[in-house]
């Protein structure tokens, strides 16, 4: 593939070889991890557990902990519930979708993806 850009009287070009695949990864059709689209959510009450949320792959859900102390806390404002499950689902996504990569590296995709849903939430 050959690209030029002009602009004014600077003219650049340059080529690259692009390779089309249908996929790098191999998947089982039969996996629920062939499941399109952003997950729902449902809660699950589980007093005195320390985890906050799960992705449930069979069902394609994110279960919240709504008996969790953060759960609670961020209930008493309807905003700040939204933004809670908002980082929950952020938590979810990015671990689900980048497996392997280190803990640093996975922060750094929650803090991108929190930074950017925040802007578009509406309370």
């Amino acid at each position: 593939m050959r690209v030029t850009a002009i602009q004014g009287d600077i003219i650049c070009t340059n080529e690259a070889v692009v390779t089309v695949t249908d996929s790098l990864l191999k998947h089982d059709h039969g996996s629920p991890e062939l499941k399109l689209g952003l997950p729902s959510y449902t809660f699950k009450r589980a007093p005195g557990e320390l985890w906050r949320s799960r992705y449930d792959g069979e069902q394609n859900v994110i279960v919240i902990n709504n008996a969790h102390r953060d759960f609670v806390y961020a209930s008493r404002n309807k905003s700040l519930k939204l933004r809670y499950i908002s980082r929950l689902f952020a938590k979810e996504m990015v671990y689900r979708n980048f497996p392997g990569q280190s803990a640093e590296q996975l922060l750094e995709r929650m803090i991108e993806l929190s930074l950017y849903t925040e802007e578009h939430l509406r309370s």
